[in-house]
């Protein structure tokens, strides 16, 4: 996690000290903390600053050829359902449009 992250959400639930100071008790409890954590978001900049942030079904998972899932034959997965990044400007067009051709192309 980023440090700048670490630094706050430590001052939150726990204190800021080196790690092998925590006791195997304590970093269980930081743990369920930080996993029941949730964000709530206090606002947005609106569609004209939205922006497709990563995840998504993981590329190994995936046949590269084919874009057809290696454990379920049939089952195929593209744009940005797949766990692609790339630089802002119509990439995801691209990504999208390519991986959308090399399915339709093996199905």
């Amino acid at each position: 996690m980023p440090k700048r992250f670490v630094g706050v959400w430590l001052a939150k639930y726990g204190e800021i000290r080196p790690l092998k100071q925590y006791s195997s008790k304590e970093l269980e409890r930081l743990e369920a903390e930080l996993h029941q954590w949730q964000i709530k978001p206090s606002g947005s900049l609106g569609y004209k600053k939205a922006e497709v942030t990563r995840g998504g079904v993981d590329t190994d998972q995936l046949l590269s050829k084919s874009m057809m899932a290696r454990e379920i034959p049939g089952l195929y997965f593209i744009g940005e359902v797949v766990d692609v990044t790339g630089w802002l400007g119509g990439y995801n067009f691209q990504w999208a449009w390519s991986s959308g051709y090399v399915a339709g192309m093996n199905i």
